[in-house]
């Protein structure tokens, strides 16, 4: 009689991945909860009290159930110390003095503080993040509460670890006012910082001399550097060596990413091994001695600490640092620790020092590649022909390998993040990964002989520098290859378990009696996934509308019923801002859309056609439609030319005119007319009627009260509408009382910036708008808009 087979996971050998996974779900829950920090505390110690009770008592023996209810209030205790831990960082915004700041936007105030990090704007201006220690306030409020803020300059010759005292005006924080659109606010919660202050005037600036803070030791660093590197290198041997990338630009950054070799730029294990394979390699030496291991560990702990503080203590290299410590912990003294398990130890190290670590891009790659290749590459060795192993490509042959394992584990979170992916990558890190093995050791070698004998350094550094041009040579050429990488985008979000337990299923396919349970999860969540694309494709008969907030401009989104893509204007273009860069490419990009059928200017003004270089630029056009007005800019000229070059037809439309997009639309041009009657680019803005069985639309551009006049001598009562883009940002010379008698619209939408030299919207407007009963809707109160219609209504999606 044979019995069924059943396999335990060994549960035991991973006790740290356990814990980090448990700390893990009470940071996730923390991060949305608002309980107060009290309770939590008096609840996790009366859990705390009631498991060492049950844990003495069940020392007599009691029931199982009892041992079990004790387990479960110890590993709610692990939940509950991740949950604390992140009402604990999340305190400082809390301080009163951080509450008054943003409580008061654009008052003033004078502070004092250490630079911590320096980096560039878009538009490459200066800022810097600064932990503040003293805070005088207008009202004459004093406080010495240590926060962290963001501090906005013109320009200013600012060091890492300088200390200023400097007034100036608090700038509102921007949240996220768009679909896909990066979110600053959280962006800046993550690391802590929760005001944002517009620099005034300096009054006192002093160099941070106290050569014992690492500040003091990563700005001594990069002075060698660049001292000893070209100025087309120092960037990149920044970046590579010390993880500074604040020099690189971005379109280095970008090159680099498409390339596959952005992650050489992000100090982690990689460098970390580099550093300490010398050291591993003379671990005999140390068994020899008698108190050589104990010496050995000290010494391998002073390096791993002075490198990671030289590096600003990333997370990457904590982490790296953290496995290597343990793993030559069990080197020098015969153990044989788990590499898996020390993942966890490292995880519950950072997560303990800052548990909103685990919400940034860097954390989350850095474990996610650690745990793949763990987890996937023994099993792809294992299946190599022993033969091939002693070749001498072999090591080659597994950097290629390790570089797509990675490549295809991190698929889901790349495409999340970037919405790219680089296919050259393999190639790339098989040239370079092993040439950097030898360089980065190398060149931190000559950075220290260059403090003593700095004209010998010199001369040593010269191969890394030939080899640093080289390797921009080869970025910048292979980044600009068309197959090099592809964009793409999240089909569902059911992919991470997807991938995840595709994973899984790989790293089990020696435990028979696991892995197809493993492989019948990941075609559980693929059978979702497909499901959900078709029945989103066969049932999908609904008109979108996202009325994007790009400030004082306007641009909206028409997604079709049957998948074409037309945009009305093109947002608004200013120094150091692009609408199309900031709002309308990367919500293109996320929503999967590809190329757009049809983009229409209304009218030649910098706020409606001010992404449209970028977006001629970056995706697929079919046509572009204005309305003819000849105007005289940089802008307006730059397009027609780009248009030109990228073989895009540019047609001039008029009243009377059809666009035929979709069969499932009507979409009519009822103005501008063909002739010029004044020298008004806004009178001569293109007016879109768009109608969708029953449900009709009306984008009137800029249009002011002579095209109003016009469009109601020559239409009437077929202007009635359910949805108005409101004309000129809610100006008093649009929108007159007689047109909004004939357009009666049920739903109205002002695009605006909430603070504008216009003084827009114009109360005397709005009123006349009110008065139609109308439900009204402003993109400087509201954020974006989307409106969806199924042909017989519109109504209001949500979608934050």
């Amino acid at each position: 009689m044979s019995s069924k087979q059943t396999y335990r996971f060994p549960f035991a050998q991973y006790p740290a991945v356990r814990i980090a996974l448990l700390m893990v779900g009470g940071i996730l829950i923390g991060d949305q909860s608002e309980i107060d920090l009290s309770v939590l505390l008096t609840v996790f110690g009366l859990v705390c009290i009631i498991t060492l009770l049950l844990d003495h008592l069940n020392k007599k023996r009691l029931s199982p159930n009892i041992k079990r209810f004790s387990t479960l209030l110890f590993l709610s205790s692990l939940a509950l110390f991740g949950w604390i831990r992140m009402e604990l960082s999340e305190q400082k915004t809390k301080l009163l003095i951080v509450q008054t700041l943003t409580a008061s936007p654009w008052s003033e105030a004078e502070l004092e503080g250490t630079i911590e990090q320096i980096s560039r704007t878009a538009s490459g201006k200066p800022r810097a993040d600064i932990t503040i220690l003293e805070t005088s306030l207008e009202s004459g409020a004093f406080s010495k509460e240590e926060y962290k803020i963001r501090l906005l300059m013109e320009d200013g010759e600012f060091k890492q670890g300088d200390n200023i005292r400097f007034s100036g005006t608090v700038i509102p924080v921007s949240e996220k006012r768009n679909p896909y659109q990066f979110d600053y606010r959280a962006f800046l919660d993550q690391r802590e910082i929760s005001v944002q202050i517009r620099l005034d005037s300096l009054i006192s600036q002093s160099k941070n001399n106290n050569a014992r803070t690492w500040n003091w030791w990563r700005v001594r660093a990069l002075k060698l550097i660049d001292q000893n590197f070209s100025k087309e290198t120092a960037p990149v041997a920044k970046a590579l060596l010390l993880g500074y990338k604040q020099d690189l630009e971005g379109a280095s950054k970008q090159a680099f990413a498409r390339a596959g070799l952005s992650h050489i730029m992000a100090v982690s294990g990689l460098h970390v091994g580099f550093i300490i394979a010398p050291f591993w390699i003379i671990i005999p030496f140390f068994w020899s001695k008698k108190y050589g291991r104990i010496s050995g560990l000290i010494l391998l702990i002073l390096i791993l600490y002075s490198y990671a503080g030289l590096t600003g203590f990333s997370s990457s290299v904590i982490r790296a640092s953290i496995m290597a410590g343990l793993l030559t912990f069990g080197k020098l003294f015969n153990k044989s620790p788990n590499s898996i398990n020390l993942t966890g130890v490292a995880a519950i190290g950072l997560l303990i020092w800052k548990p909103g670590q685990l919400f940034e891009i860097g954390f989350q790659l850095s474990f996610s590649a650690v745990l793949i290749i763990l987890l996937v590459l023994p099993i792809i060795q294992n299946a190599l022909p022993y033969w091939l192993r002693l070749r001498w490509y072999a090591k080659p042959l597994m950097v290629v390998i390790v570089s797509i394992v990675v490549q295809l584990g991190l698929y889901p979170i790349q495409v999340f993040y970037f919405g790219e992916v680089s296919l050259i990558s393999p190639a790339a890190n098989a040239l370079f990964v092993p040439l950097l093995g030898l360089m980065v050791p190398f060149a931190l070698g000559c950075l220290i002989i260059s403090t003593a004998v700095p004209a010998f350094a010199a001369t040593l550094i010269f191969p890394v520098e030939i080899f640093l041009k080289g390797m921009n040579a080869f970025v910048g050429f292979s980044s600009g290859l068309d197959w090099a990488w592809v964009e793409t985008s999240l089909p569902s979000v059911l992919l991470f378990p997807f991938w995840a337990a595709l994973i899984f299923f790989i790293a089990s396919w020696r435990i028979p009696l696991i892995r197809w349970k493993w492989l019948t999860v990941s075609m559980f969540f693929f059978c979702v996934i497909l499901s959900e694309s078709v029945i989103n494709k066969l049932d999908n008969r609904e008109l979108t509308v996202t009325v994007f907030d790009v400030g004082q401009g306007d641009a909206a989104l028409i997604q079709t019923p049957n998948r074409k893509n037309v945009l009305v204007d093109a947002g608004v273009w200013s120094p150091g801002y692009d609408s199309g860069v900031s709002v309308i490419l990367p919500h293109l990009k996320e929503a999967g859309i590809e190329r757009l059928d049809a983009i229409i200017l209304s009218h030649p003004h910098a706020d409606h056609i001010g992404g449209i270089l970028s977006l001629i630029e970056e995706i697929e056009i079919d046509v572009i439609y204005n309305s003819g007005y000849e105007y005289e800019s940089n802008l307006y000229r730059n397009y027609l030319e780009l248009a030109e070059a990228k073989n895009i037809e540019v047609k001039s439309v008029k009243a009377g005119d059809k666009l035929n997009v979709d069969p499932a639309l009507i979409m009519l041009v009822l103005g501008p007319e063909g002739e010029k009657f004044n020298n008004d680019p806004n009178q001569h803005s293109v007016v879109l009627n768009m109608i969708y069985e029953e449900s009709e639309f009306l984008f009137t551009g800029d249009a002011g009260e002579d095209q109003e006049e016009r469009l109601l001598e020559n239409y009437g009562e077929l202007l009635d509408t359910d949805f108005l883009k409101v004309g000129h940002h809610g100006s008093r010379t649009s929108s007159y009382s007689e047109f909004l008698e004939e357009v009666t619209p049920e739903i109205a939408v002002v695009s605006l910036a909430e603070r504008n030299r216009f003084g827009h919207p114009h109360a005397e407007a709005i009123q006349r708008i009110q008065q139609t009963g109308t439900e009204l809707y402003f993109t400087s109160r509201d954020k974006a808009l989307v409106f969806i219609s199924d042909g017989k209504r519109i109504w209001r999606k949500e979608w934050e």
